[in-house]
């Protein structure tokens, strides 16, 4: 089946590199500090970011692909490859050991979802400015964490994890294999509804993306890659505020945290995940959209993904997968209590998908967690596995005003 992944747009942009006051890799991790980002603050003026950016790998073929069931996840504990689910709550850090698993079963299916724009009109929003009545819900809070990347090759959508810091796709960053060779201009517009920034626009101020995947030895083959994962500091904006301040954040989890197999599910490794982005195939890319669906583990050429159904293109990379989305928490009475692994939590990013948007409709993510590349179940405070390594190294920069990024509050 000749395929190609459906990210890539048919005009390619001229990227642009540039000077960094600092680079250096560690733990596997390569961050930079960045000192001569163009500005375009409080601007709604797309130029030069008006076309999505896409996973320039090719899709491998998925024809064949089928969800981890509960025996593969048997032999994987068997040789020691199932690590420990967690989540990132505050600063504290839950980890939750897996089940035992029994059972199997097989079988090819069409991946049902539901996709549509984050749009409502009763909703008042306090903190945003400049609304109009159809901006209010994504500015509201958990939307109000996601939002437009722009940069100088296009644009893709990331998601706020920590205070003041945004994660997305690697290949939102650099092209894979590129070096030292990066994209410039990021910028972050939370909660953007068309040409309404509610939040306005934030600058990107240091970045960290797996060394793997700057220098092409990250495992995997075409776009099914392990670490197809970035995260951005942010700068604070002129009255010295933290974007997170504002727009609240959401936590994040790794090792599949919150996914489960059981009888009732088919002994197939599944969960609810809402997906979140901005894919120039719907409302041009200038306003959210929402997909919400079953996902599903999977191992494709040797890689960890998880996929769900999703008529998400261009533009959508880098987008939050979250488990447990929701706004409020409900007062339970009559004895009730919360379910397992409730935390709302960003478990992956919107990596890749098939080329055609309308057939087959899927999308597919790096798992955060634990890998080839990052196998420890532990680095510094943030947990364990790919997102943890990278926050814990650009945490660890020197920040503006003395100490690290970590002690000055942006990694909070």
């Amino acid at each position: 089946m000749n395929r190609k992944n459906k990210f890539i747009t048919a005009a390619s942009a001229a990227i642009s590199f540039f000077l960094v006051s600092s680079s250096y890799a560690g733990n596997g991790v390569s961050v930079v500090i960045i000192n001569n980002l163009p500005t375009y603050v409080n601007s709604t003026v797309d130029t030069p970011v008006s076309r999505s950016f896409t996973n320039q790998l090719p899709a491998p073929d998925d024809s064949d692909v089928t969800p981890i069931t509960a025996d593969d996840l048997s032999l994987q504990k068997t040789r020691g490859e199932l690590f420990s689910a967690g989540v990132k709550v505050g600063s504290q850090a839950v980890t939750t050991e897996r089940a035992e698993w029994e059972g199997r079963a097989f079988g090819t299916f069409g991946m049902p979802y539901t996709t549509g724009r984050v749009e409502e009109f009763f909703r008042s929003a306090p903190r945003a400015t400049g609304l109009n009545l159809a901006t209010r819900l994504s500015a509201t809070h958990p939307y109000s964490t996601v939002g437009r990347l722009n940069f100088s090759a296009g644009f893709c959508t990331a998601s706020l994890i920590r205070r003041s810091v945004i994660v997305t796709a690697a290949h939102c960053i650099q092209n894979f294999g590129s070096g030292n060779a990066l994209f410039t201009g990021f910028q972050f517009q939370p909660g953007r509804y068309g040409n309404y920034l509610p939040y306005g626009t934030w600058n990107g101020a240091a970045l960290a993306r797996p060394s793997s995947w700057a220098n092409g030895t990250d495992t995997g083959s075409g776009a099914a890659r392990n670490n197809d994962l970035a995260v951005i500091v942010l700068k604070k904006n002129a009255a010295g505020q933290f974007i997170g301040d504002r727009t609240g954040y959401m936590n994040y989890g790794w090792n599949n945290y919150s996914f489960i197999t059981s009888p009732k599910t088919g002994n197939l490794q599944t969960a609810a995940v809402t997906t979140l982005g901005y894919p120039y195939l719907m409302d041009s890319g200038l306003k959210m959209q929402r997909t919400d669906g079953p996902a599903y583990t999977t191992v494709l050429d040797g890689v960890n993904q998880i996929y769900q159904g999703s008529n998400f293109t261009g533009g959508s990379s880098g987008g939050p997968w979250v488990v447990n989305f929701r706004a409020k928490d409900a007062v339970l009475a009559g004895g009730a209590v919360v379910g397992t692994d409730p935390v709302m939590a960003v478990i992956g990013v919107t990596s890749w998908g098939s080329s055609d948007p309308n057939a087959p409709k899927d999308n597919y993510s790096s798992q955060f967690g634990q890998n080839t590349e990052f196998p420890e179940a532990n680095y510094g405070v943030y947990g364990a596995g790919n997102i943890a390594a990278l926050l814990n190294e650009v945490c660890s920069l020197p920040a503006p005003g003395g100490g690290t990024y970590a002690s000055r509050g942006y990694c909070n």
